[in-house]
């Protein structure tokens, strides 16, 4: 079980919306989660900055900063967060790459992610 004492960060949780442009495809724009979901407490995360490095990207370089999120698993669970979710933990940005079940045991979700710039 983690800790209620390491999850130190409230996150706004962000899913994509299902508008599509006219030639079918999925617009970039996400509605707020924790807005739709009256009277529950808030997604309560730990932030672990895992690493940064530069990618070129189109005529420069990009910076990309990956992180691990911990959150309770039954919490993941609730707000129904996958990998086409984004995250938004103390004004940065996150999209959702990976979610793994810490242990197999349905008590830690780990969220590895990398920061929308």
């Amino acid at each position: 079980m983690i800790s209620s004492g390491r999850l130190r960060f409230p996150a706004e949780v962000y899913r994509p919306s299902v508008v599509t442009d006219d030639l079918g495809m999925r617009t970039g724009a996400f509605t707020s989660v924790n807005k739709t979901i009256k009277g529950d407490p808030p997604l309560w995360v730990d932030l672990r900055t895992d690493s940064a490095q530069e990618q070129q990207y189109a005529d420069g370089v990009a910076t990309v900063r990956r992180a691990e999120i911990r959150c309770r698993w039954n919490s993941a669970q609730r707000f129904g967060i996958d990998e086409t979710y984004r995250i938004q933990v103390r004004g940065r940005t996150f999209r959702i790459n990976g979610i793994t079940n810490l242990d197999e045991k349905d008590m830690v979700a780990v969220i590895e992610c990398e920061e929308v710039v």
